[in-house]
C-alpha cells in the first residue's frame, strides 16, 4: 500500500509544470534582514488565479511546505498558482523559534513572499487569468489568513488585490483562548502551550525567564524546542499527550496577577486580532476591536464544539465585525477540529468550483 505522503508526492509531481522552493527577504523581530523560505507551484498551462495557502500548526520542520507537499494541494493545485510560506522558524530559519500565533508578525512574512514571487510569475509559461488573490487557511492558518487579509487590504490593495478569504477554526482571540485554558485547566493541543509562550517571548522581545512559566515536565524547554523541532518535534512531545494545562505551565505561569505572567499576557493581547474578556474572568478586561473591516469576500467557519480552538474566537470576530454583506459566517456543531476541517475545505472547494 502506498503511504499517504508518497501518494501525495506522486499526484503533485504529475500535475505541476512549475514548482520550486523560494528563498525571499524579510525582517526578523529586531527589524534586521533575514531570508525566509516557502514553496511555489503552478499548473501546466493556465491558472485561474493565485492562492496564498497557509498551513496550520506544525511541530516538526519536516512538515513545512518547502519540505513536504501540503494536503490541500490535491484540491487547489490544478487550478491555482500556490504560494505556501514556511513561516519563520521552519525551512530556511529552522534554527530559530517560531513566533507561534503572533499573527501580525507572521502575516508580514507571508505577504513578503507574495511580493517576492509576484515578479517571478510574469516570467513563467503559465497563463494566469486574474491577478486577484485567494487566501485559504485553517486553524493557525485561519487566523493567519485574516491577518494577511488585513495587511493586504490596508497596505497593498492595488498591488496585491484580494478576491476572497477562507478562514476556518482560527484562534483570532489568543488572549481569550489562554483564559479559557486557564479556567478549564485544559488545552486542546498540549504542545501549543510551550510553543505559545516561547513564540510570544521571541516575537515581542520580552526577555522572559522560562522558569517563571514552566513545570519540571517542560524544564529547559527553550533549549529543547529548536533541537526537537528539527529532529521530529511532534513525535517527542506527543509521547506524553497530557491535556492538563497544569502539566505544562506552573501555578505562577497560570496566574495573571503575577508580574511575569502579566508580561506574557500583554504579548498575547498584541497577538489577538480581536479580544473580548470571558464573562467570569476577573483579570484582563481589555477589549480589542480594530476599525478595519474586510472588503473582500470573506468566509469565516467554526465548529461550535471544536475541541482544539474554542468557538469563542470566531464568535468574538463576528461580535467585532457585525453583519457585513461580504462576510459569511458558518457556525454549528460540525464536530471536532479535524472533522470540521473537512467540511470547511469541501465548502471552500464548492464555492471555488473545484471538484475533489
Amino acid at each position: 500500500m502506498i503511504g499517504l505522503s508518497l501518494l501525495m508526492a506522486v499526484v503533485w509531481t504529475i500535475s505541476r509544470a512549475t514548482e520550486q522552493v523560494v528563498l525571499y527577504p524579510s525582517v526578523d523581530q529586531f527589524g534586521k534582514p533575514i531570508e525566509l523560505s516557502g514553496r511555489l507551484t503552478a499548473p501546466a498551462d493556465s491558472a485561474r488565479g493565485i492562492m496564498l495557502l497557509l498551513h496550520g500548526t506544525h511541530t516538526a520542520n519536516n512538515e513545512a511546505p518547502s519540505n513536504k507537499p501540503m494536503y490541500e494541494e490535491r484540491w487547489f493545485g490544478k487550478d491555482y498558482v500556490l504560494v505556501m510560506p514556511d513561516y519563520m522558524g521552519y525551512g530556511a530559519t529552522q534554527d530559530s523559534i517560531h513566533p507561534y500565533l503572533c499573527g501580525e508578525f507572521t502575516a508580514r512574512h507571508c505577504v513578503d513572499m507574495l511580493l517576492a514571487v509576484r515578479p517571478m510569475l510574469d516570467t513563467m509559461a503559465v497563463k494566469i487569468e486574474t491577478d486577484s488573490i485567494i487566501i485559504f487557511g485553517f486553524s493557525q492558518g485561519g487566523a493567519t489568513a485574516v491577518w494577511c487579509l488585513k495587511l493586504l487590504e490596508e497596505r497593498y490593495a492595488e498591488q496585491l488585490p484580494v478576491k476572497a478569504c477562507y478562514a476556518g477554526g482560527g484562534p483570532y482571540d489568543v488572549a481569550s483562548e489562554f483564559d479559557h485554558c486557564v479556567q478549564k485547566n485544559k488545552t486542546g493541543m498540549p504542545v501549543t502551550i510551550p510553543m505559545l509562550v516561547l513564540g510570544t517571548d521571541m516575537a515581542y522581545q520580552l526577555g522572559l525567564d522560562t522558569k517563571d512559566y514552566f513545570t519540571k515536565a517542560t524544564e529547559k524547554i527553550d533549549k529543547r524546542f529548536v533541537r526537537e523541532k528539527k529532529q521530529g518535534f511532534v513525535s517527542v512531545w506527543f509521547r506524553t499527550p497530557v491535556h492538563l494545562l497544569s502539566h505544562w505551565l506552573s501555578k505562577k505561569g497560570r496566574d495573571k496577577s503575577q508580574p511575569a505572567t502579566q508580561r506574557i499576557y500583554e504579548g498575547l493581547l498584541r497577538s489577538s486580532l480581536v479580544h473580548y474578556p470571558i464573562d467570569d474572568h476577573p483579570v484582563g478586561q481589555e477589549i480589542i476591536c480594530p476599525s478595519w473591516r474586510p472588503k473582500a469576500k470573506t468566509y469565516i467557519f467554526h465548529s461550535t464544539n471544536d475541541n482544539v480552538v474554542g468557538f469563542h474566537n470566531s464568535e468574538h470576530l463576528r461580535r467585532c465585525w457585525g453583519e457585513l454583506e461580504n462576510v459569511r459566517y458558518e457556525f454549528d456543531k460540525f464536530g471536532s477540529h479535524m472533522k470540521s476541517y473537512q467540511r470547511f475545505s469541501k465548502t471552500a472547494c464548492k464555492e471555488l468550483g473545484i471538484g475533489e
